[in-house]
């Protein structure tokens, strides 16, 4: 029989253990105990020491890592590189990705928050469970000079997030820095899925464009060391509204 997780449960999962024990490496390498150039201990040494998982350990590296505290090398190890937070992000490609790039030169407009639980249509976009809660934040986005519609944005995000939901739109810029910023929750990981579509009649009113018309349909997934995702973007452009252009480079 499968359970479906409650509010209850979801407080229980707040602090999963890979950030309990990531805050006390953190703590050992800024007060010194760890100090700079030094390695740390095995990942089998660790799960000993913290009565945790191998799976715990590497997830809880991996969060110190993109962090900028450690580096992490085959055959050299895990090697303290910094002191405090070096965490940056880069919207060019080859790291989160060109599309992202224009986040920060739009608008986004609310118009509806609810909750909703996952079928199965849903979790194929946002790659969760079925019957999994999330808040749902439909928006649009606009160009910050023209001000014309550019694309229907739908955000979910778990529900522990809640807090986040009335900042979406009040300055551009991305959600996963506020659920970071908030929350402490780490994105170590964005996919993308890009397709076409039809535009539903809803969208194309607000969009001031032609219903059933061709659209392009792009999902963002956003996930933690877990691999579980955190939170999702759907944005539907109406046919003309946006270009994406990606250039790669052959390795010779």
């Amino acid at each position: 029989m499968t359970r479906v997780s409650t509010n209850r449960d979801l407080e229980k999962t707040r602090n999963p253990r890979y950030l309990e024990m990531a805050k006390s490496l953190r703590e050992a390498i800024e007060t010194g105990t760890y100090p700079l150039g030094s390695q740390l201990p095995t990942e089998a040494e660790l799960s000993l020491e913290y009565g945790v998982s191998r799976f715990t350990v590497r997830a809880a590296l991996l969060y110190l890592q993109h962090r900028g505290y450690l580096s992490r090398k085959p055959k050299i190890g895990t090697v303290v590189i910094a002191k405090s937070n070096q965490l940056k992000y880069s919207v060019s490609v080859g790291s989160i990705s060109e599309l992202l790039k224009f986040i920060g030169v739009t608008l986004v407009r609310p118009l509806k928050s609810e909750d909703v639980v996952s079928d199965s249509e849903l979790c194929n976009d946002l790659q969760c469970i079925e019957k999994d809660n999330w808040i749902k934040v439909s928006t649009y986005r606009i160009s910050s000079e023209t001000k014309l519609p550019i694309s229907w944005t739908e955000y979910y995000l778990r529900p522990e997030f809640r807090r986040v939901v009335p900042q979406i739109g009040r300055k551009p810029g991305p959600v996963y820095s506020l659920i970071e910023k908030i929350y402490g929750a780490s994105i170590t990981q964005i996919s993308q899925d890009i397709g076409a579509s039809l535009l539903p009649p809803e969208m194309a009113e607000t969009l001031d464009a032609r219903a059933a018309g061709p659209a392009l349909r792009v999902i963002h997934r956003f996930s933690g060391p877990d691999h579980r995702t955190l939170y999702a973007v759907i944005s539907t452009y109406p046919a003309n509204r946006f270009r994406y252009v990606q250039k790669l480079r052959r390795e010779l």
